[in-house]
């Protein structure tokens, strides 16, 4: 028996030429909630973010939305994540505004590497895998099993 449900979703638009917008929502019966991160391509840095909270469960949960705009001068890139928890304040936060933040930074990231890798290519996958794979693994080094790096595979420097 089904007891709760809970819809996340996030889009990516070009906002403009130097610039993609990512939205992420959450909505459940306790919740309706959205992020807004705008980031500029050349160089990968958020330069706006924030947050609406429509539904929360408790009064005091609206307070916790002016937490996204903490993340504006962050480039995304490895461990922007980690650095993003602290900027969502933690117990003086909200879980899931840090989380929508954190698809929002994920998915923008995957339409970045995108334009990096050749949109057309990236969208219609015309290499095999296992060439799509070699190409992308230096920026999705160990992220998921096809980007996994063995030790053995690895140069010490």
């Amino acid at each position: 028996m089904e007891i709760y449900e809970r819809n996340i979703n996030a889009a990516v638009s070009q906002d403009d030429d130097d610039h993609i917008l990512t939205k992420a929502s959450l909505l459940d019966l306790n919740h309706n909630m959205r992020i807004e991160v705008r980031v500029r391509i050349a160089d990968r840095t958020i330069v706006d973010a924030n947050a609406q909270m429509t539904k929360t469960p408790f009064r005091i949960c609206f307070q916790t939305a002016k937490f996204a705009r903490n993340i504006i001068g962050l480039k995304i890139e490895r461990g922007i994540t980690h650095k993003m928890s602290d900027l969502f304040g933690r117990s003086e936060g909200c879980t899931h505004l840090y989380e929508l933040a954190v698809e929002a930074v994920r998915l923008s990231s995957n339409v970045l590497f995108g334009f990096e890798a050749g949109d057309v290519e990236w969208r219609e996958r015309r290499l095999s895998d296992e060439e799509f794979i070699e190409r992308a693994k230096g920026f999705l080094k160990n992220s998921c099993l096809p980007f996994k790096v063995e030790e053995s595979d690895q140069v010490i420097k």
